[in-house]
């Protein structure tokens, strides 16, 4: 995940897709006491819509001593020539759109498709909860207030997931493992230097990566990069930093998590890239 900071007197931490609050605190064990980080948590971390879901629940959480403002909007995500592209949806919308949360209580934000009719193809958004200033903040406080942004994936898809088989008393089977097939990845020189995973998928459905590790035999993995790696929508390439030489060395493997697996799996690598 990713986070920048900016101290200025509306210091605004933007976070893809959640930091955690223990790891915002963290993050500012530097500040001046003057400085007040966010309380806000946003749960789930990501969402998703079966083809005919009318609506879905977001819930925000003020876990702070202070009241909590936030605007929720819903934007339309893509991803052209290797980058992320937000947009305003139409299609989806978040009520109420403004929230103040009281210390210690909770608000239910819908996510509501108009309409709720089937995508002909998998639909992505993102939900951006932006922390708002507090009135002390905005009428000259000398101190400095950390705002969060969360960016939270939403998936609409064309059609509805498995149910899961329910037996009294048993243990659920695990989920078969994504079907890395319309996956291809290559470790490549990056324009700027170092070493870029450029991750291509040709199937239907959005592939996201993490927990990215070398693994040597039955050694314990190494990892290269602990949590999220990033998305890669359907149709469409990416490249994503890694602290890796441009080829594996022999006898070591290259694995990572896709989507919801329990296991991590070897990355489809091809040849080295340009």
């Amino acid at each position: 995940m990713d986070a920048t900071h900016s101290f200025t007197r509306r210091a605004r931490s933007l976070l893809a897709p959640v930091l955690p609050v223990l790891a915002l605190a963290a993050a500012l064990a530097g500040l001046p006491d003057a400085a007040r980080a966010s309380s806000l948590q946003a749960a789930p971390v990501s969402i998703s819509f079966d083809p005919t879901t009318q609506a879905q629940a977001l819930q925000l959480t003020n876990a702070g001593t202070e009241p909590v403002e936030a605007q929720v909007r819903v934007q339309r995500w893509s991803q052209r020539n290797g980058a992320d592209q937000l947009e305003p949806a139409t299609d989806i919308v978040a009520t109420p759109a403004i929230v103040k949360i009281a210390p210690g209580q909770r608000q239910v934000v819908r996510l509501v498709r108009n309409p709720a009719v089937p995508p002909a193809h998998e639909q992505a958004y993102r939900v951006l909860v932006d922390e708002l200033p507090d009135k002390v903040e905005q009428d000259g406080d000398a101190g400095l207030q950390v705002l969060l942004r969360y960016s939270i994936p939403v998936f609409v898809a064309t059609t509805a997931a498995p149910a899961a088989p329910r037996r009294s008393g048993a243990t659920p089977p695990p989920l078969p493992q994504t079907d890395l097939s319309a996956v291809r990845a290559q470790l490549a020189a990056a324009p700027g230097g170092g070493t870029e995973l450029r991750v291509r998928n040709t199937g239907p459905t959005h592939v996201r990566i993490s927990r990215l590790a070398l693994q040597s035999g039955n050694s314990a993995p190494q990892p290269v990069v602990a949590g999220l790696v990033g998305y890669v929508l359907p149709g469409q390439q990416m490249a994503f930093p890694v602290a890796l030489p441009a080829a594996i060395p022999a006898g070591q493997t290259l694995k990572a998590r896709f989507n919801d697996d329990r296991e991590a799996q070897p990355v489809p690598l091809d040849r080295v890239g340009p």
